[in-house]
């Protein structure tokens, strides 16, 4: 089982904007998902799922935490809706969520997809 105890922290906040799915867009924080084991077998920390970051919804109204994470079973970095189902995916194996090509629409977002900016500090 791989240990997340010693990444760095995650400082970065991300903002969702353009998407089909209105209640998809606005600014996500750095997760504080409870720690847990994935499906993939690697312990969560503050701020990370999967041995990469992660966030949360800044208002906390998605019904899954963290609402962006990275898949390592797919290869991908998702985007849920509030009800936590996957809304939005693109493959890959960035470190970050890719911001310099578009994302795909999943099984349960509507087109188009939104675009991804990653802010270094708190845009409010």
């Amino acid at each position: 089982m791989t240990d997340s105890n010693n990444l760095p922290v995650n400082t970065l906040f991300i903002e969702i904007s353009g998407s089909g799915l209105p209640e998809v867009d606005g600014l996500y924080v750095p997760s504080t998902a409870p720690p847990a084991i994935s499906e993939a077998n690697i312990s969560s920390g503050p701020g990370y799922w999967n041995g990469k970051m992660a966030w949360d919804r800044a208002d906390g109204k998605a019904a899954r935490s963290p609402a962006i994470s990275y898949s390592i079973g797919f290869k991908c970095w998702r985007i849920c809706r509030l009800d936590g189902h996957l809304a939005y995916e693109i493959g890959g194996d960035d470190e970050l969520p890719p911001t310099d090509r578009p994302w795909n629409v999943y099984k349960m977002g509507v087109a188009p997809a939104p675009k991804v900016v990653i802010h270094r500090t708190d845009p409010r």
